[in-house]
């Protein structure tokens, strides 16, 4: 090191100067604070302090004259163990600086002289609050998804049993139950798509419709203001419009040649203040004359397992004309 210091043709110390200067520069890009307390564990130097901290209020005194007391009491009982130890500590410390909780992962070494005594220390101080944050959102994140999950299957295994329940032979439930589960499925991956906020009104109905897709265009035409429902509401409603477009089917009407769909989307004041999400599925008949028929599993989640979920209500009504689906959605599954 002596070498390194003294450098080249008298230059060294002009040179050790700037290395120690780029050292200081670089050390206040980062987290990272030192500092030396000597044996009564007042501050002698320190470089880089955290943000809300200021030098002239730390050289000279102890923590317990600028940290808040559970906090200087923890440096103070760690620092002079290491003193009386000469044993190197490291533990995490939460501090409220300036009214932000902010955490610190520390570092306290001994200053021990030629004798073995310990004439003070030296501290690392590393601010990990965007750590602490980051692990923080992350157990929330999982806690989101281990709840969205016990939902998902709540609601998968209801739609099996109720399928079964309604279907006359093993191909027909199978059939009509993996239109369900894809139904599902597709609002699900639009939920993941926006970070588990929600889904698209818009994009919700085009994915539902598309699962019903041949060879040629579909007579849906979409509407209204569009808007982001919650991942709860984006479930429900996607087995929704799923349900009608396979009644649809079933009843030759998703078709150009046999009359319209209009799906339309809007908000609707309520007279307590609040407001609802109003979808209208209106068909349209081209050629027929025979009142549409709809099955009573489809009925029930339209009028009653749909708006119950979403806090809302359902209303459907058959007719020679077609089919008219209102879905009410309250707005608090708005985001």
């Amino acid at each position: 090191m002596k070498g390194q210091e003294n450098g080249k043709s008298g230059g060294g110390n002009l040179e050790g100067s700037r290395r120690f200067a780029f050292a200081m520069r670089a050390l206040s890009r980062t987290p990272v604070s030192l500092s030396y307390q000597n044996r009564d564990l007042l501050y002698e130097w320190v470089e880089n302090l955290p943000r809300g901290i200021e030098a002239v209020d730390v050289l000279g005194h102890s923590d317990a004259d600028f940290l808040p007391r559970l906090a200087a009491e923890r440096l103070r009982a760690t620092k002079l163990h290491v003193i009386e130890t000469r044993d190197p500590q490291r533990f995490e410390l939460p501090v409220n600086i300036a009214g932000e909780v902010r955490w610190f992962d520390i570092w306290v070494d001994p200053d021990i002289d030629s004798s073995g005594s310990a004439m003070g220390v030296y501290s690392t101080i590393i601010d990990i609050s965007a750590q602490k944050r980051r692990e923080v959102q992350l157990k929330n994140l999982l806690r989101e998804v281990s709840h969205r999950s016990r939902n998902l299957l709540a609601i998968v295994l209801s739609l099996a049993s109720q399928t079964a329940r309604s279907s006359a032979s093993i191909p027909a439930f199978v059939t009509a139950f993996s239109g369900r589960l894809q139904a599902i499925a597709r609002a699900q991956d639009l939920v993941t798509d926006r970070d588990w906020q929600g889904a698209l009104l818009s994009d919700l109905i085009s994915r539902q419709i598309a699962l019903f897709h041949r060879d040629n265009a579909l007579p849906v035409e979409l509407s209204g203001d569009d808007l982001v429902v919650s991942p709860n509401a984006a479930l429900y409603l996607g087995l929704a419009i799923h349900e009608l477009a396979a009644n649809a089917v079933r009843n030759g009407q998703l078709s150009p040649e046999s009359g319209s769909i209009q799906v339309g989307f809007s908000l609707h004041p309520r007279s307590d203040g609040g407001r609802n999400l109003v979808v209208t599925w209106n068909e349209r008949v081209g050629n027929s004359h025979a009142a549409e028929q709809v099955e009573p599993l489809t009925r029930k989640f339209l009028e009653s397992v749909v708006p119950l979920a979403v806090d809302g209500t359902g209303e459907l009504a058959v007719s020679q004309r077609g089919v008219d689906y209102t879905l009410r959605i309250d707005g608090a599954h708005i985001t």
